[in-house]
């Protein structure tokens, strides 16, 4: 994919990305950086100046990616929308996008651009764990189940594998299991952590959420799932203020999805003090479909 990468780039967007200083002598990246990710906070802000100067797919495109590093799924979907209206048929962007589409829980798209994805020549071992994740998380079973069989383990990274039996294991039963086979808190790389923040949030001593949390969003800043799980923490303590101004957050760099709108709902029901008490605790824990978080990285 770096050759395709390479291929798409402008030779005025080639010959800027050096390494030589800039107006005020600091280094600005250079393609290759920008390209395999590092750094990818700095990389973003120099492609944010190349595209006010000269906005371009290929620049929202890379843009994205790099956001998507940094976790800022809603402003990744925002580039790779822009990239997808100027060239619509690009198999690197509709790849991308498949991807950044499930982080935003609009699964029905993802599906769409990982089956444009399947036919062309991006297609992946990757893409098809992919589709199986987001046929299952629409309940559509067998077709998740046909493509699983297509997914080899051993052409899998050691970064996907954990997905791969993540997703199987879900297909069976649900995330409190894959909760309950965890021997300790993933990576804040991994998708699992999520899984691990939703299911938590109920058996997890405060202490010890509060610290974890707070060290994986301050990892990832604009991670809009890690805000989310500090503000549900805040409202099961009643701190509510706190909470609202963690959800003002979430809303600036994510869409509103039908979760996250029923997250909301229950933190205005929450502050009002309507909540059935017998089951407030595990109405807060099902507010949104674990599978939804084992998404591709």
């Amino acid at each position: 994919m770096v050759i395709r990468f390479l291929l798409l780039l402008g030779s005025l967007f080639l010959s800027a990305c050096s390494t030589s200083p800039d107006s005020k002598g600091e280094n600005i990246p250079d393609k290759a950086a920008i390209q395999s990710g590092q750094n990818p906070l700095k990389n973003v802000q120099f492609l944010s100046q190349q595209i006010e100067d000269q906005p371009s797919a290929n620049l929202y495109f890379l843009r994205a990616k790099n956001y998507l590093l940094l976790h800022a799924y809603g402003l990744a979907d925002q580039d790779l929308e822009k990239a997808l209206r100027d060239n619509p048929g690009e198999p690197a962007y509709l790849d991308l996008s498949a991807q950044i589409k499930q982080k935003v829980e609009d699964y029905a798209t993802s599906i769409d651009r990982a089956k444009l994805t399947e036919a062309s020549e991006l297609n992946s071992i990757r893409n098809s764990l992919l589709l199986a994740q987001n046929y299952f998380i629409t309940n559509q079973n067998s077709l998740g189940r046909s493509y699983l069989k297509k997914v080899e383990s051993s052409l899998l990274s050691e970064k996907e594998r954990p997905i791969l039996k993540a997703v199987k294991d879900f297909a069976v039963s649900d995330s409190s299991r894959l909760y309950a086979l965890m021997n300790g808190k993933p990576s804040d790389e991994s998708p699992l952590v999520y899984v691990y923040y939703e299911q938590g949030l109920s058996s997890i001593p405060a202490l010890k959420f509060q610290k974890e949390i707070l060290q994986s969003w301050k990892k990832y800043p604009m991670d809009p799932y890690f805000m989310r799980f500090w503000a549900r923490f805040l409202v099961k303590m009643k701190k509510y203020e706190q909470a609202a101004l963690v959800y003002k957050q979430v809303l600036k760099i994510y869409p509103k999805t039908k979760s996250l709108k029923a997250e909301l709902v229950y933190f205005d029901l929450a502050k009002q003090g309507l909540l059935p008490t017998k089951r407030k605790e595990s109405l807060s824990d099902s507010l949104v479909n674990p599978i939804d978080s084992i998404s591709q990285n």
